[in-house]
């Protein structure tokens, strides 16, 4: 027998309801182990006490009186309260909820930054500063441009200014030179 058996057949044996072979398995089980029997002591002397408890009386009525509450909650349980409702939402929630949605429109619209469209753009004067600054590209496209310039582009050493040598003004990392 194990502890958990033990437990199930305490009542049962102090109220002498187990059989000859229960009845000795539970007193070798007791005679085994000594924390059962103060487990046993204690379920007695609960049982006393509760033997010894002065009786609950009640009303006549109070069985018919229960049975009426039952069937009333049961009944109140069982009736589908019916309120108007608006995609689930009571009246007062689906007002809220439609000011809450408006309100965080109306902030997303105003934080929003603006679009900035090529077409209806105006500088600042800082940025026209900037732009008289810049030179102004022609219009034509550069292919036209190319073919009607006179200038050759391919002869590089007339038109390039000499270059000075640096050769003795700099010194490389492995040049040798003193």
């Amino acid at each position: 027998m194990d502890r958990y058996q033990f437990e199930d057949l305490i009542s049962d044996f102090i109220e002498n309801k187990l059989s000859m072979n229960q009845r000795k398995d539970f007193e070798t089980y007791l005679d085994e182990n000594p924390e059962a029997m103060q487990q046993l002591d204690s379920v007695k002397q609960v049982m006393a006490s509760m033997k010894s408890m002065p009786e609950v009386s009640t009303s006549i009525n109070f069985m018919k009186n229960l049975n009426k509450r039952i069937a009333a909650e049961k009944e109140a349980q069982s009736v589908v309260k019916t309120t108007r409702s608006f995609a689930g939402y009571t009246p007062l929630m689906a007002s809220l909820s439609a000011v809450v949605v408006v309100a965080v429109v109306l902030l997303g619209l105003e934080f929003m930054p603006e679009a900035t469209n090529q077409a209806t753009f105006t500088p600042t004067m800082a940025e026209q500063q900037v732009d008289d600054l810049l030179p102004v590209l022609p219009t034509q496209a550069s292919d036209e441009l190319l073919a009607e310039s006179e200038d050759d582009s391919t002869n590089v050493d007339e038109d390039m200014p000499n270059t000075t040598d640096f050769k003795d003004r700099i010194q490389l990392v492995g040049d040798r030179r003193p």
